[in-house]
């Protein structure tokens, strides 16, 4: 596959994975994006996994194949400084992807219901995912800040790692509080990420 489609996965995953959430609230009509979790979409005994399963596989399998793309691309910058560490960003973006697609057939328990080992697993890949993409942004980060072409990139991800450290560790407080607006909180760390993939692969994708 060419650099050029691989970095502009970084841009198709992202709405791939809106697509699969607004999918999956429009099948079920007593579901609400403000006050549910992302993962009650494809939890144990959710109706419609079958459709959506597939949907956050793809969005998986297209960061993965950005997170390669980001590593062609930090490998074939000449300039040097820094370049081991966009590398492994580019690498624990990888790891997140493949985090993130192993979470799809480890559902979380439904909330309430008895904890069981697939349960517990999703709680885990799930918190491994939310670290790789905050160390993937810090790193990305900070090789971009050394990339003049870039060097804007490098502070608008320390900004999107901002909104997606605070509004992920409030998100992470609400797990053993439910409230009424659990979703919309889990959403907008998601969003801090998701928008941070689409720019940057769509910034990525142009420059080369």
């Amino acid at each position: 596959m060419r650099k050029e489609a691989l970095l502009f996965s970084g841009v198709l995953a992202p709405l791939v994975y809106i697509v699969a959430v607004v999918i999956g609230g429009s099948l079920r009509p007593d579901y609400s994006h403000i006050a549910q979790y992302v993962s009650e979409l494809i939890e144990t005994g959710a109706p419609n996994k079958a459709i959506l399963n597939p949907l956050f596989a793809i969005y998986n399998i297209l960061t993965i194949a950005f997170g390669i793309g980001l590593f062609l691309y930090v490998r074939n910058v000449s300039e040097n400084r820094r370049k081991k560490v966009g590398l492994v960003g580019a690498l624990v973006l990888v790891a997140e992807g493949i985090f993130g697609f192993v979470t799809v057939f480890f559902p979380q328990d439904p909330i309430g219901s008895p904890a069981t080992s697939t349960g517990n697993l999703h709680i885990v890949l799930a918190s491994l995912s939310s670290l790789t993409t905050m160390l993937t942004m810090l790193l990305l980060g900070l090789w971009f800040r050394v990339i003049p072409v870039l060097r804007r990139d490098g502070i608008y991800s320390f900004i999107s790692l901002g909104i997606v450290f605070l509004s992920g560790g409030l998100a992470a407080s609400t797990i053993a509080n439910p409230g009424p607006v659990n979703g919309l909180i889990e959403r907008i760390t998601i969003f801090g990420f998701l928008q941070w993939l689409f720019v940057i692969g769509m910034r990525t994708y142009r420059s080369e």
